[in-house]
């Protein structure tokens, strides 16, 4: 059974891990193509980020009482803490993030379980959400 699974929508280039049982999201949608019309057409258009910028911004929503500790995770190990999120709360983080990559991302719950999210490549300029769940315990891939 497959817990976690990406499903990419072009309509909006988001791309969006959600979890079986309802654990933990992950969205990710490229800032690139929010503006449409009336942007400026770059001589090379390999030549610079289309979203001009060099960080991505992770909104993490907790649904659960207890509070979470988020961390990146690049290249398979332990990268940086992201923070802490209250219970039943938001807070947004900036990451510096130069090239496209896999994240995956961590959320310890205190007194509770830590689970672990599928890797899903990242690009800079992205929005990425995180959702925890209410009840993160029945999904495997939390211990």
């Amino acid at each position: 059974m497959r817990i976690l699974e990406i499903v990419t929508v072009r309509a909006r280039a988001r791309a969006r891990m959600t979890a079986g049982l309802a654990v933990a999201a992950l969205l990710v949608t490229a800032s690139a193509c929010a503006s449409l019309g009336g942007s400026r057409q770059s001589s090379n258009p390999f030549g610079e980020n289309p979203a001009g910028s060099d960080q991505i911004v992770i909104h993490i929503q907790n649904f659960n009482f207890n509070d979470a500790t988020v961390w990146t995770y690049v290249r398979d190990a332990r990268d940086q803490k992201l923070g802490i999120v209250s219970g039943k709360s938001d807070a947004t983080f900036t990451v510096r993030w130069e090239f496209s990559e896999p994240l995956r991302l961590e959320f310890d719950l205190l007194a509770s379980v830590r689970c672990l999210t599928e890797p899903l490549v990242v690009d800079p300029g992205d929005v990425v959400e995180l959702q925890i769940s209410v009840d993160p315990s029945q999904d495997p891939t939390c211990a």
